[in-house]
């Protein structure tokens, strides 16, 4: 046996060992948040409960604030209250604005944010769709990996066949990924679910890349099989 295709088989092998231990734990990391989501979805909504708020004090400092006018400064207050004026920092609203000296000072306060144990369950729910797509992943890997473990070439159709499962693996995980963690942070944050679609993009290139591989494959499995019926 050629002394690359036992490296190949060899390090098939450890990859296939490491893929079905990160396999096993996806298991338990998709079972672990589901059991726990559905636990808190169902517990009453009344059981535990927080209205959270932040707030925050920005100071302004410069020469160019002694050319403002007093009177400016004095009036952003009562703008804030008539909406003719708005601003926020890091997503909380400013609500007064004051001169203190040189400088200028805004508080800013956030809004009131309900924290409920249901709504942490239906995040973990969420967060458990990317692990359980992983599981997915790991098991198309595991199937490569062994591929090239038995395998006499690394050019053969099982290889290519391994490879084709494992980059449409990727697929599923790569739209799910930024989905899921949105929805989960919708729910954990208390603030409106963002339905938006996005993708993985460094998992979308992965998937690329390897669908590349797959077609050097085939064009070197088609080599190696006319090379294998001529001798």
């Amino acid at each position: 046996m050629n002394k690359s295709v036992r490296r190949i088989k060899a390090i098939g092998k450890v990859c296939r060992i490491l893929s079905t231990v990160m396999m096993v734990l996806m298991i338990i990391g998709t079972a672990g948040l589901v059991v726990s989501g559905i636990v808190l979805a169902v517990i009453p909504q009344s059981a535990i409960s927080a209205d959270v708020t932040g707030s925050a004090d920005v100071t302004v400092s410069g020469d160019w604030i002694d050319r403002i006018p007093e009177d400016q400064i004095d009036n952003i207050p009562e703008k804030i209250e008539e909406g003719s004026f708005a601003l926020r920092i890091n997503g909380d609203k400013v609500k007064d604005v004051e001169r203190d000296g040189d400088k200028i000072v805004l508080h800013a306060e956030g809004d009131a944010r309900q924290f409920t144990l249901r709504k942490v369950g239906f995040a973990l729910l969420c967060f458990a769709l990317i692990p359980g797509a992983l599981i997915a992943v790991f098991v198309m890997m595991r199937r490569l990996m062994r591929a090239l473990e038995t395998a006499d070439s690394p050019f053969s159709d099982g290889v290519v066949k391994g490879m084709t499962g494992f980059a449409i693996s990727l697929i599923p995980y790569a739209v799910l990924k930024p989905l899921a963690s949105g929805l989960g942070r919708g729910f954990l944050l208390g603030g409106e679910v963002d339905f938006s679609f996005g993708v993985d993009l460094s998992t979308a290139f992965a998937a690329l890349v390897i669908i590349l591989l797959i077609m050097i494959f085939k064009y070197g499995a088609a080599i190696q099989k006319e090379s294998d019926e001529t001798l």
